[in-house]
């Protein structure tokens, strides 16, 4: 009989604080310069946006999600670019961390620029840069 209870509790908390949970965010960005494109493919465990792309300093694109318990969110991300798609780099964008209450409102921006991918956590604060491009 406890563990009933303490499943109702665990469940009802979870479900109370996902219903209120502000969604987290991945942001795509491409600064790659005039007429360069950027080709990302990006998928979770259970969601695939497919193959898209992304002109010169348009607006980025989100992808948008609640945290999964207990499976651990996580969204990888192949991004490409150049006059042939030979650069590129798989992506890790989004990882949850182990825990029972869900992240919210988390948010990861990647921008690809010329000289490589740049990251930041915070909208107020510019990228650093991350990671090379692979040449493939």
């Amino acid at each position: 009989m406890n563990y009933f209870v303490l499943f109702i509790l665990v469940t009802s908390t979870y479900f109370g604080i996902n219903e209120a949970c502000k969604k987290n965010q991945v942001e795509i960005h491409n600064q790659l310069g005039p007429g360069k494109v950027l080709q990302f493919h990006c998928r979770s465990g259970d969601d695939d946006i497919g193959v898209k792309t992304l002109n010169f300093n348009a607006v980025p694109y989100i992808i948008r999600f609640h945290d999964e318990i207990p499976n651990l969110t996580k969204w990888d991300c192949i991004l490409r670019q150049g006059p042939k798609m030979e650069y590129s780099y798989d992506v890790q964008v989004y990882k949850a961390g182990p825990r029972l209450i869900p992240r919210c409102g988390q948010l990861r921006v990647w921008t690809a620029r010329i000289d490589g991918i740049y990251f930041t956590r915070k909208l107020s604060q510019p990228s650093g840069f991350a990671l090379s491009w692979n040449k493939g």
